[in-house]
């Protein structure tokens, strides 16, 4: 039996009791940002616009979220569009875990009537299917032009649907056969709508999979590893490892990779120099006027997504390396507040874009191989001085650092407060922490109530 047959049988096999105590603690913190995310990114032009395309009502107003009437797999769509709407939320293998499934996870597990720990667990399947694949290629996706998220993150939601639908080991496998013929986005696509749309399609797709399985849609059982399957047929190189025993159960992903929860709306590949940045500042105030050139040393990967390097308005700022430097040596932040059209287009802050300079690392992080060993950004300042900020080797936020309970509380505030309240994000922050003790996705009070009956039918 080969790689696609060995997942098919972890994820029927896999159970609640059998998850590491770190995993769950893991799972939850992506359901707590992911779930922010999404609200802040509800009403953003691009979740509007899927909407409307799918024929679903949408009108700029929160409530919409609770009221979506649409099956399954285009709710998945719609959420996956806004959890990934803004760039801000969590990181992973390279790409966007909790963006991908944890609305596939809501949009299912509403239909199924799943409680909390089903959820987790399909979290963890999901999660589990990804890393596997991802360690058996060491070459980057992204650097052939796929966006590793929507690629690899369609066949973890198949693998997360799988679990909530108690699949047998034959029909998962079956799944994750249909769904490989189903991954589709390019990193060519970044800076615009499309990106999102690419991690929502990713969503919709596996739910779209399962389905097809059941209603008998036959598929091969090497689909995955195959000579002229998914991994080679992505594979930068062809270099792919598609015969190694998995280690499912042994070396859990999700304890050695984790998510990192990222503190800035942009691209997580620029992260470690706007931390540079922003604590050489701290030490050493530098106007912006008095910067002649400006220095980012940053990893080969890293670059070519920053793909976008005169930005003219918020959405392309946010894969802009030149931008996330600038930003952080203008205001000593790079939020929200800064990704805005007129932010982006203010004299000084252009200026600043105009002279960076990036310097590319060709050595790879052996944790992220996405990324360089270190960043660092040197400035040049009038006079002939030379500030060079610390080599920072993981930005705040990273699952390595860990991310405090009220660290965590602060971005949800930030992200919900405007839509529900302080009090609202307060109560739906508290009822997440619980996800292990929900009877079912009504606990969350933002999301559709289940049509169980019609499933049931």
């Amino acid at each position: 039996m080969g790689l696609t047959a060995d997942m098919g049988r972890f994820i029927a096999a896999l159970r609640y009791d059998m998850l590491p105590a770190d995993a769950v603690k893991t799972v939850r913190l992506g359901f707590t940002d992911c779930i922010a995310c999404m609200i802040t990114g509800w009403n953003e032009p691009v979740t509007r616009t899927t909407a409307r395309g799918l024929g679903i009502a949408h009108d700029g107003s929160h409530p919409s979220i609770s009221s979506v009437q649409a099956p399954a797999p285009e709710r998945a769509l719609v959420y996956g569009v806004a959890a990934h709407a803004i760039d801000y939320d969590d990181t992973g293998l390279a790409g966007h875990p909790s963006a991908i499934l944890v609305p596939t996870i809501l949009s299912e597990a509403a239909e199924r009537g799943a409680d909390g720990r089903a959820m987790i667990t399909a979290y963890v399947a999901g999660y589990e299917i990804w890393a596997e694949m991802a360690r058996r290629d060491q070459d980057q996706l992204h650097r052939k032009g796929w966006h590793p998220t929507a690629m690899l993150g369609t066949i973890a939601a198949a693998a997360a649907v799988s679990s909530l639908r108690g699949h047998d080991a034959a029909m998962a496998t079956r799944t994750l056969g249909v769904v490989a013929s189903l991954a589709g986005g390019i990193v060519g696509n970044f800076g615009s709508m499309t990106k999102p749309y690419q991690v929502g399609r990713a969503a919709q797709s596996g739910l779209l999979a399962a389905r097809l399985a059941e209603a008998g849609l036959t598929s091969t059982e090497t689909a995955i590893e195959d000579d002229l399957g998914f991994l080679r047929a992505i594979s930068p190189k062809g270099q792919v490892d598609t015969t190694s025993p998995a280690k499912f159960g042994e070396d859990w992903g999700i304890l050695r990779a984790g998510i990192n929860i990222k503190l800035y709306p942009v691209c997580y590949a620029i992260h470690r120099a706007v931390d540079a940045v922003i604590d050489m500042r701290k030490v050493k105030p530098v106007k912006a006027e008095d910067v002649e050139a400006i220095d980012l040393e940053i990893g080969e990967t890293q670059a070519e997504i920053l793909r976008v390097h005169r930005p003219t308005n918020g959405l392309d700022a946010k894969i802009s390396g030149e931008f996330g430097v600038a930003s952080a040596i203008v205001a000593g932040a790079c939020g929200n507040a800064e990704l805005t059209d007129a932010f982006v287009n203010r004299p000084d802050v252009q200026d600043l874009i105009r002279k960076v300079r990036v310097i590319t690392i060709k050595e790879r992080d052996d944790h992220e191989p996405a990324h360089s060993p270190f960043d660092r950004v040197t400035l040049h300042v009038r006079g002939g001085e030379k500030l060079t900020t610390e080599a920072v080797k993981r930005p705040r936020g990273h699952f390595q650092r860990g991310v405090e309970t009220e660290a965590m509380w602060t971005k949800f505030e930030d992200c919900v407060k405007p839509t529900l309240g302080e009090s609202g994000a307060r109560t739906l922050f508290d009822a997440i922490q619980g996800l292990d003790r929900m009877s079912s996705t009504d606990g969350f009070g933002v999301f559709p109530p289940a049509q169980r009956a019609a499933n049931a039918a």
